[in-house]
């Protein structure tokens, strides 16, 4: 093992920057899911033409003109996940929990007679945008590469004292890499001499065979806290807008492991890389939506959501374990602590709902958002690689949803079906979901309950694509979802 007492290792004056703040966080942050009221995710959200449900204030706010009572409801969501991975070999993995999908409260206060607006309604409450609770194992062998090329390519070319502490200067402490002229002289005391010139060398071979195994687990989840005002023109033309306060919670653990299963430079085993980051965030945004009845059966409407303006804090920490068949080590990083601002893209939504022979509805939902548009910022570090990334790796994407409900008088039933696009420029990503539930609508009351299956496919880089193709990752989502309302 190297002896860190004959070298100055000027750590606290290192820059602790790392950008763990990619395209791939700001696409995790940007992206919305359906949860909210059992209503809403029955009809898989297609709510933009419709109103009168509380989670549609965080889609379409002039939904809000349509109460004509107070209102307050509650909506838990319970969920089962489960996470299949594609490598040589194939792993699944489950998770199950729940969380709160919707609370919210509805003030309706009617107007004189002879004013156009029949009514001023006001909501307040918070919808689920988003959960992140997985857990992602994957396995396989490869004789082509190993993570230490990629941790080779990161540390040429910086002497030892300029390695990033939270990566490089790890390996090479625990004698994953090594300088390329590491000699040992009989004339210094001590015994050692380091020729520190910047070059490298691995003690994994790349050829050799290894099995190579990726751990995550994640949780967390984004909640949007709205205040939304609107209200009913003459019973034709609904008018509304919301100002959300988000907030989100993101917690992974992530650990790589190789075994190498041949023969090694100075009888190396193994070695892991362990992964821990702590992400919450708040932020603000405004949406602003129409509702248009153009006849006692057909209605169509639009929103436009603002950019939310993230202010997000991060603290990540790694650490690299290395067993050799007579020693193992260990070294851990300093945690890294940094702030950074996320700007998510703008949003449209154009909607239309029909009636048919008065117990018959349909409704749909064309959503259009452009990834590209997302956004890095910093006062302390310049993004401008990691938005290049962005605007490069992400593209502008339809989203469609189409749901429907039969009435039968006090008893509803409906279902509904989703498809999001490809916000990526170069794979076929794919998200498709199906709902169905049931509800008991009284006039001072009502129970709803609604199942969601959605599903989509993603790929997971284990360290860099220029050494080894990503990961194809299916990830399943079963979600119930109950809500109790009362009028008043």
């Amino acid at each position: 093992m190297k002896r860190k007492l004959l070298i100055s290792i000027k750590i606290a004056a290192l820059s602790l920057i790392v950008s763990a703040q990619n395209e791939i966080d700001a696409l995790r942050y940007s992206q919305s899911n359906i949860f909210g009221t059992a209503k809403f995710s029955s009809m898989s959200g297609a709510y933009g033409a419709l109103g009168g449900d509380f989670s549609s204030l965080s889609y379409n706010p002039a939904g809000i003109g349509f109460y004509e009572f107070n209102e307050i409801s509650f909506s838990p969501v319970f969920y089962y996940n489960n996470v299949t991975s594609y490598r040589s070999t194939r792993l699944e993995n489950d998770k199950i929990g729940g969380n709160i999908g919707s609370f919210g409260i509805i003030f309706s206060m009617p107007q004189t007679n002879d004013s156009k607006f029949k009514r001023i309604n006001i909501g307040l409450g918070t919808n689920m945008i988003n959960t992140y609770d997985h857990n992602i194992r994957i396995e396989g062998e490869n004789n082509t590469s190993s993570m230490t090329d990629k941790i080779l390519e990161l540390a040429n070319g910086n002497t030892i004292d300029n390695l990033n502490p939270l990566n490089t200067s790890l390996a090479f402490w625990t004698d994953l890499i090594d300088l390329q002229n590491n000699t040992i002289d009989s004339s210094l005391n001590p015994q050692w001499y380091l020729y520190d010139n910047g070059n490298y060398i691995s003690h994994i071979k790349n050829n050799s065979n290894k099995l190579q195994t990726k751990n995550i687990r994640s949780s967390g989840s984004q909640h949007e806290f709205i205040v939304s005002l609107g209200g009913s023109l003459n019973e034709k033309i609904y008018l509304g807008a919301t100002i959300g306060f988000p907030t989100l919670n993101y917690y992974e653990l992530s650990v790589y492991t190789e075994d190498v299963l041949e023969d090694t430079i100075n009888n190396l085993e193994g070695f892991s890389l362990e992964e821990e980051l702590s992400t919450n965030g708040d932020g603000i945004n405004i949406k602003g939506g129409a509702i248009i009845r153009i006849s006692e059966n057909f209605k169509i409407g639009a929103s436009l959501h603002s950019p939310t303006y993230f202010n997000i804090e991060e603290s990540y920490t790694s650490a690299i374990n290395t067993y050799f068949s007579s020693n193992n080590y260990t070294e851990i990083s300093p945690s890294n602590y940094f702030e950074y601002e996320l700007i998510t893209p703008w949003k449209g939504v154009f909607s239309a709902s029909a009636i048919f022979n008065k117990y018959i509805l349909l409704s749909a939902d064309l959503e259009i958002v452009d990834y590209s548009f997302t956004k890095l910022n910093s006062a302390s570090y310049d993004f401008r690689y990691e938005n290049e990334a962005i605007q490069n790796s992400y593209q502008k994407t339809n989203n469609f949803r189409i749901g429907s409900e039969i009435n039968f008088d006090e008893i509803k039933i409906r279902a509904g079906y989703s498809k999001y696009g490809s916000p990526y420029t170069n794979n076929d990503f794919y998200q498709e979901g199906y709902s169905f539930g049931i509800g008991l609508n009284r006039n001072n009351y009502f129970l709803d309950i609604a199942y969601n299956l959605s599903q989509n496919n993603e790929e997971h880089k284990l360290y860099s694509e220029e050494y080894i193709n990503p990961t194809l990752i299916i990830n399943t989502n079963h979600n119930i979802l109950l809500t109790l309302g009362i009028r008043y």
